[in-house]
């Protein structure tokens, strides 16, 4: 039988996710003879309704380890079309579909050329899949919601490269993210920084419209500048940010004050953090909330722009109203956890058929067991069949260690990044030898780190180390991957997206203002999420795997490999797992 290549591709807002199987007599995730990898072509629906040309995908790892000389002692940022250095993997993330487009794909294995040299000419084709269907990249997952993510990943060449070209340090990356108009920030903000300045200005341009917030952090100028237009109609509930002695939003709040926007304030200090990050459209007469934008992003230019985040809008009546009773709640308890906070907060899970909402704080359950919300998510995590994808801040003990376990106990496919695994600071918990000192990559958890040298193709990045702010350390900030969600199962009819302000911690539980969604059976939605969440782990495994080789002195991957015995490598039983169920 003639060799074949099935080939699938998923997509959110901003990136779409391929996989692709060979199929060799019958046989799938065979290798294919003389195969020396394979090229990606892309086509995009232009205004008339066709396909345009097509575009092939570059690589910028070549079968040869030399870079090419910048002339100013840098590793070179070369690239060629895949059909020359073609991608020896199954499986790839593209970041050039942009929001908006309509795209298609198709991928074709190659085999060295009758004439030419393999590296310098086009490689020859064997077999070409069928192209894709039609690929529409954008935000709306169906039932009024919609998915969104930024770009926040310092730790990448992108940003090493242009912060190497006008001589900024970390915390000068950090200084010009601030800047409205820098092109950096844009980027790194994505299409999660262009909605949530359309809710707003959704609002501006309508005065029978008000906005609702409770926020955590007010320091985006951008934003700030947004909320001072609709003077008297918005409320913010607004606390203390991450100071405890203090105000880290008196900037803001100042500011707000004088533009005659309505601030509740909610200064907690030592008691708890005052975390959300929701906001309501409400139509004033009669007043009716009408769409929820929550999410992990807090509103500063970190949040948007330096750490990885994302937002989910939900357009239903009925999950508004209830996130603006809770804001309600919240004004009503100034900068106090009263029992009426708690006991409205005790009616967790509220929602609709599909969507269950959590707020906290909640009640402080017995001692050593976990509160009602953690309990949820355990069962959550227990009940996955096939797939759980993730990506944390800071999270506690559970259900962090539910999910490892079940990666580790079952057939169900874990993979996942925390920014900082806490240790056993808060809950008493192992993780397989993962913790703040001591990293087992192997593990379904990584902890990310960026590219500490210059090597081969490519340039030293910003390290965990000089992200990271610490006492007399001004790093960028506390948060790598700042984003809270957990996708599960979500080729399955029954498939759950959870993601909000949660840290999936003890004290996010009992301890702080928080909410976090809980979304089931809609499979756009959990595509969306699962192509963030394994762009992410994808981005920083490959780190974690630079820094293992490079403090175990050993020499890492960075070209391509003439053999075709490449396949055999890389066909893992892991790697036909993961095919046979992105790809089936």
């Amino acid at each position: 039988m003639p060799d074949e290549i099935k080939l699938r591709g998923y997509h959110n807002c901003d990136d779409v996710q391929l996989f692709w199987r060979t199929i060799v007599d019958n046989n799938l995730d065979i290798p294919i003879d003389g195969c020396l990898g394979f090229s990606i072509e892309r086509q995009r629906r232009n205004s008339a309704g066709d396909w345009g040309n097509s575009e092939i995908l570059r690589n910028r790892v070549g079968f040869s380890n030399q870079p090419e000389d910048t002339g100013e002692g840098l590793p070179g940022s070369r690239s060629k079309p895949s059909n020359i250095w073609p991608f020896q993997r199954y499986d790839w993330t593209d970041h050039g579909a942009n929001s908006g487009q309509i795209v298609r794909y198709r991928v074709v294995a190659l085999r060295p050329p009758n004439v030419g040299e393999v590296g310098t000419d086009p490689l020859e084709a064997i077999v070409a899949s069928p192209w894709t269907d039609e690929i529409s990249v954008n935000a709306d997952c169906g039932d009024g919601i919609s998915a969104y993510f930024n770009r926040g990943t310092v730790m990448s060449q992108y940003v090493s490269r242009i912060a190497r070209a006008n001589n900024w340090s970390a915390i000068e990356i950090k200084e010009n993210i601030r800047e409205l108009e820098e092109p950096l920030r844009r980027f790194l903000s994505g299409e999660l920084r262009v909605e949530l300045l359309r809710l707003l200005d959704e609002v501006i341009d309508n005065p029978e419209l008000s906005f609702y917030a409770a926020l955590y952090e007010l320091e985006d100028e951008e934003l700030i500048g947004r909320l001072k237009l609709l003077r008297s109609r918005a409320h913010i509930v607004l606390a203390n940010g991450s100071v405890k002695n203090g105000d880290g939003n008196e900037d803001a709040r100042n500011d707000l004050k004088g533009a005659n926007v309505d601030v509740y304030d909610r200064l907690l200090g030592s008691k708890g953090l005052g975390h959300n990050k929701f906001a309501i459209v409400v139509r004033k007469q009669p007043k009716t909330a009408l769409k929820v934008w929550t999410g992990s992003t807090n509103w500063a230019a970190t949040g948007l722009c330096t750490q990885i985040n994302n937002g989910i809008l939900i357009e239903d009546l009925a999950i508004a109203r209830h996130y603006l009773n809770q804001w309600d709640n919240l004004a009503a308890a100034g900068s106090e956890f009263p029992p009426a906070l708690v006991n409205a907060n005790g009616q967790s899970p509220v929602g609709t058929a599909n969507i269950d909402i959590w707020f906290t704080r909640l009640r402080k359950p017995p001692q050593n067991e976990p509160a009602a919300d953690i309990v949820a998510l355990k069962e959550l995590v227990n009940g996955a069949q096939e797939m759980i994808l993730y990506v944390m801040f800071q999270p506690g003990g559970e259900p962090l260690a539910t999910i490892l376990a079940k990666g580790n106990n079952s057939d169900v496919v874990v993979k996942g990044v925390v920014s900082t695994v806490m240790g056993t600071t808060e809950e008493q918990f192992t993780l397989n030898g993962v913790d703040i000192e001591s990293r087992e990559y192997r593990t379904a958890l990584i902890q990310p780190e960026g590219i500490g040298m210059d090597f081969s193709a490519w340039v030293k990045e910003v390290t965990r180390y000089e992200f990271i702010s610490m006492p007399n350390h001004p790093g960028i900030g506390h948060a790598i991957t700042h984003s809270k969600m957990i996708v599960i199962d979500p080729f399955s009819d029954d498939c759950k997206v959870i993601t909000g302000s949660h840290n999936f911690s003890k004290s996010a539980s009992v301890g702080n203002d928080e909410n976090f969604v809980v979304i089931t059976g809609n499979k756009s939605l959990a595509e969306a999420y699962a192509v963030a969440c394994l762009a992410t782990y994808t981005h920083y495994r490959w780190r974690a795997y630079v820094k293992e080789k490079t403090e175990a002195d050993e020499s890492i991957w960075d070209h391509l490999s003439p053999d075709p015995a490449w396949q055999n490598d890389c066909l893992s039983d892991a790697v036909k797992k993961t095919l046979s169920l992105w790809c089936r």
